[in-house]
């Protein structure tokens, strides 16, 4: 069956549309209620939309969250390697930016900042952020340390290197969460030097 252009905009237009207003209207109840309150429910009444659209878009709740985690993610790696790409050969430097534009990334977007900071306590959150973790591993071992063996690493001085990217990744993922939610003593500039020091520290 055809379906005909309504008001000029075609059936396919719509449909992008109100798959983006309903991952637009998740990250809006995260920010306002926190992860915990998310449901089809909530997020449908918040993007204007019956419930039918919701599920025109995703099968259920999960495929929703693991979709608006990874966007999130692939966003932020985007905007790294772009600005790495104008960074000199300096690892302090590159460093330094890595964690900036991490700290930044979340501080423009009160709402995404939330949804990592509460990855953790929702199993598919948590499993897609555990599945970013080998993406950004792999960042810091290839643009930190220049001459590696890209993962899966050949030798055991490559393979100590990927670990300690890996537990860096961690570690920063959890220092980054506890700041965002007031836990650390430590304005903006203060939490990339010191993260930016134990990184290049546990890569040495």
């Amino acid at each position: 069956m055809t379906v005909r252009p309504y008001r000029g905009v075609s059936a396919e237009d719509r449909r992008t549309e109100r798959r983006a207003r309903v991952k637009s209207a998740c990250l809006d109840v995260v920010g306002e209620q926190g992860v915990a309150e998310v449901t089809v429910e909530a997020v449908s009444a918040r993007a204007g939309l019956t419930k039918r659209y919701f599920y025109e878009s995703f099968t259920d709740l999960d495929a929703l969250l693991a979709e608006v985690i990874d966007d999130i993610f692939t966003e932020l790696l985007a905007e790294i390697l772009e600005a790495l790409g104008s960074v000199g050969p300096s690892v302090h430097q590159r460093a330094h930016t890595i964690v900036r534009l991490l700290i930044d990334f979340f501080q423009r977007d009160a709402r995404r900042a939330r949804l990592y900071v509460e990855a953790p306590g929702q199993p598919t959150l948590r499993a897609r952020r555990e599945l970013a973790f080998d993406s950004y591993t792999r960042l810091l071992v290839e643009h930190l340390r220049p001459g590696s063996t890209p993962m899966p690493a050949a030798t055991v001085a490559d393979r100590r290197r990927a670990l300690a990217a890996l537990i860096i990744v961690a570690g920063v993922t959890q220092a980054a969460s506890m700041w965002l939610r007031g836990a650390v003593d430590l304005d903006r500039d203060q939490i990339v030097d010191e993260i930016t020091r134990v990184m290049i520290a546990a890569l040495e």
